[in-house]
């Protein structure tokens, strides 16, 4: 079994823990404001709160940020493991304010956001046939809360931040972690 596996021995070089509460709380506000500009300056308002736009706002906040942690590394050594664990700090510290923000929007400020975007979702499940099933799910959506779409906004977010963390991490890193080889001596004594 131990040569399939390999053993890496990795190190960490800066603080992301910090880094990643500062740089997911910016990403998050930052997409809490695309979301707020594009429902209310656009044409056509926004038929959920997390779309692919909110997604672009976290994929630059994750490549920018992730590159600007690097620079800012000693000889700018960083592994590929302290880059994942970076950029998911920050998928999900952002998604985490962007939740906030969306129950809170859909909740308080703009209370009639919820019923459209009830409207939305059951325009997009019109089903071609009239079943119980079909039925019973429009009317979930109809009883849909500024809570509910807080989560789904929330959780959406976080899923991408996992896809779009694997690919900056593969980009910036500039670091491998050497192979450890096992000892076959050690394990005879």
């Amino acid at each position: 079994m131990a040569k399939i596996f390999r053993r890496y021995n990795s190190a960490i070089y800066g603080n992301y823990r910090k880094a990643y509460v500062i740089y997911g709380l910016v990403t998050g506000v930052l997409m809490s404001l695309v979301m707020l500009v594009r429902d209310w300056f656009a044409d056509t308002p926004m038929s959920q709160p997390e779309n692919y736009v909110t997604e672009i706002v976290m994929a630059i906040g994750i490549f920018g940020f992730s590159y600007r942690y690097r620079q800012q590394l000693p000889e700018q050594k960083v592994m590929l493991k302290e880059l994942m664990l970076l950029g998911l700090g920050i998928g999900v510290v952002s998604s985490v304010v962007f939740g906030l923000w969306t129950w809170i929007y859909c909740g308080q400020i703009d209370a009639e956001r919820v019923a459209f975007y009830n409207q939305q979702r059951i325009a997009m499940m019109e089903p071609a046939d009239k079943s119980a099933e079909a039925a019973a799910a429009i009317e979930l959506v109809k009883k849909y809360t500024a809570g509910d779409w807080a989560f789904i906004g929330g959780f959406r977010s976080a899923v991408m931040s996992v896809i779009i963390t694997f690919f900056a991490a593969l980009i910036f890193r500039n670091e491998k972690s050497p192979v450890v080889e096992r000892n076959k001596d050690k394990k005879l004594k």
